[in-house]
């Protein structure tokens, strides 16, 4: 069946939901909230499915053959097969964050269609994470125009920034995304944008807001998921907030790749430097403080206590570190961000399954098989599925 047909349901559904919203507008409140049946909701700081706690413990999963590229809109299926999604399941894990870019699925030329392609792409995704009882977050990982963010500012990144029109078509992504999938609980959260490379914080929130109450105009189902954005302070440095928005169904994300001289040390887009730095990884001998599990805990703690602190839920979407050749701790660190995160009782999502190699990657997984079987065993140690 055609996610762009409406059931007597849905129909029913979203009658409930335009009164309701009208409530809402005239008390100022978010008063739609459904039974929400079958969809994973938000209660204060907590997420459940079915009248049971979800922590969503799970794999970053993206077509590398066409996500990095800003002329490639059409994405394969190379890095996503039933047979990972299986693995993946009876490895204990029960979430994938799908990262996927707005290319996908409105054409770049004129008069700029919806790509059925890019859709259908996604309903057998969708049909592969059913089949598998694996959950999906759709992770917005570039906006229109197709060019990573990732908090680093660059002009190519800032045409979006600086373009209504690029702006509106985001939104009018989303949109569509709400209206053909409200009804699809295999999708358990919208990730709106990742890493906005945007100082401009009452830019970035104002999108934020026009994209929810987009969505909202179809789908009052869906978890949504906000990213921190960047702002410039009085005294000229910069720090991170998240956007406020009337809404009781946010969850907020984070990210950690504390110490990036450590987890990303081999990288040439993030250094130069030819030296190994280990974990636990010394800060400054003089005071011998280091990068350790108790560091390392206490950095993810504060992290996880910002982003609660509007009594919302928050999920480690993103953690990870490259693999260089002659490892120096990787595996201790994986180790123990997932014990800590399981501590803190925060679910997590690791950056990333599969990719076209295993060296100086973050991969646990290449085209030719599993390459890193112990870092999988440890995450799926901790990896218990609770629905």
């Amino acid at each position: 069946m055609s996610h762009s047909k409406q059931t007597l349901n849905s129909c029913l559904r979203r009658m409930i939901f335009g009164s309701l919203l009208v409530i809402s507008l005239l008390s100022g409140q978010n008063a739609y909230a459904l039974d929400n049946i079958g969809f994973v909701s938000a209660s204060g700081t907590s997420l459940s499915f079915n009248g049971k706690t979800f922590t969503p413990k799970g794999v970053n999963l993206m077509d590398h053959d066409s996500l990095w590229y800003v002329d490639k809109i059409t994405p394969t299926f190379a890095y996503l097969k039933e047979k990972d999604l299986r693995s993946l399941k009876a490895s204990g894990f029960n979430s994938v964050r799908l990262s996927v870019k707005t290319d996908y699925f409105q054409d770049t030329n004129p008069p700029h269609n919806f790509n059925e392609a890019g859709f259908q792409w996604l309903d057998q995704i969708i049909s592969l994470a059913k089949r598998n009882n694996i959950k999906l977050i759709l992770d917005m990982h570039m906006p229109t125009g197709g060019v990573q963010q990732d908090y680093q500012i660059n002009a190519a990144n800032q045409q979006f920034w600086n373009d209504p029109w690029l702006k509106g078509r985001f939104v009018d992504v989303w949109r569509e995304i709400a209206r053909r999938y409200a009804n699809e609980p295999v999708i358990w959260a919208y990730d709106l944008m990742n890493e906005p490379a945007t100082t401009d914080f009452v830019a970035y929130e104002g999108l934020m807001k026009n994209t929810v109450s987009s969505i909202r105009s179809y789908d009052p189902n869906h978890l949504i998921m906000l990213q921190r954005g960047m702002f410039i302070k009085d005294d000229g440095s910069w720090d991170m907030k998240y956007p406020e928005i009337n809404d009781s169904q946010i969850v907020r994300s984070i990210h950690f790749y504390q110490p990036t001289d450590f987890t990303l040390q081999s990288a040439p887009w993030f250094t130069t430097k030819k030296v190994s730095v280990t974990y636990p990884t010394p800060i400054a001998k003089a005071t011998k403080d280091v990068w350790n599990a108790s560091r390392i805990k206490n950095e993810l703690t504060s992290l996880a206590q910002e982003a609660s602190s509007s009594t919302m839920p928050v999920v480690l979407t993103e953690f990870g570190t490259l693999f260089p050749k002659r490892l120096t701790g990787q595996l201790q660190w994986v180790t123990d961000i997932a014990s800590i995160a399981q501590n803190l009782g925060l679910g997590w999502h690791y950056w990333h399954y599969s990719g076209p190699t295993c060296s100086n990657a973050f991969a646990l997984k290449s085209k030719y098989g599993i390459c890193r079987p112990l870092t999988l065993k440890t995450l799926s140690r901790f990896a218990i599925v609770n629905y």
